[in-house]
């Protein structure tokens, strides 16, 4: 049982989605260690959702869609933010003031975590997905400390993948091919944030 549960851990965190992204834009456009703090950031609020559904909190999102739907619009606001700052990525050329610039008011650590924990918290597929594993490994004779070693092993899983994705892809030959279309690369991912944002906030409507 353990096995699958981490192997389902790892299977969300490939599957393509808004962490991903975020993950991927911030360890080549950054650095290292900014990718690894939005990783962390990630695993952080992974904490946050396997809380409140081992809790029992997620039976009360399903009962008040109201409530959830707020989430949805909250979680859609976030990454539409996130996909306007990367559409509006100039070419280097363009910019070339505004590197220089950047390059010594450099984002902290801390701003690399809160981006990731923020990306993930308000990811509405989170509850979602804590619920289906759950139901399906859970029951109620299970016991407390196992529910918690469940939802720990998840936590390790995902968060050990996105440190992993941090570390290869801010290698030096993905950064240099990141620097010459730096501008492409970020505008593409910003669609895709945009995309994200637009299909989450539809369903909320739409619910």
């Amino acid at each position: 049982m353990y096995v699958e549960i981490f192997l389902i851990g790892v299977l969300a965190a490939i599957s393509p989605g808004p962490d991903f992204v975020v993950v991927m834009k911030n360890s080549l456009g950054i650095g290292r260690k900014y990718g690894i703090a939005t990783a962390l950031g990630i695993a952080s609020a992974l904490i946050v959702h396997v809380t409140y559904t081992i809790l029992g909190f997620t039976i009360i999102i399903k009962k008040f869609p109201s409530l959830f739907n707020i989430i949805k619009l909250a979680g859609a606001i976030y990454l539409l933010w996130l996909g306007y700052k990367g559409i509006r990525s100039k070419a280097q050329s363009e910019s070339s003031n505004e590197i220089s610039i950047e390059q010594k008011l450099k984002p902290s650590i801390r701003e690399g975590f809160r981006e990731g924990f923020l990306c993930n918290l308000l990811n509405p597929k989170a509850p979602l997905f804590f619920l289906s594993v759950f139901s399906q490994f859970l029951g109620h004779n299970t016991s407390d400390w196992v529910r918690w070693v469940y939802g720990g092993e998840t936590i390790f899983a995902i968060g050990l993948w996105f440190v992993s994705l941090a570390v290869l892809i801010s290698n030096n030959y993905f950064r240099n091919m990141y620097q010459k279309y730096m501008h492409w690369f970020d505008r593409g991912l910003g669609v895709v944030l945009i995309v994200f944002a637009v299909t989450i906030g539809i369903t909320a409507f739409s619910s």
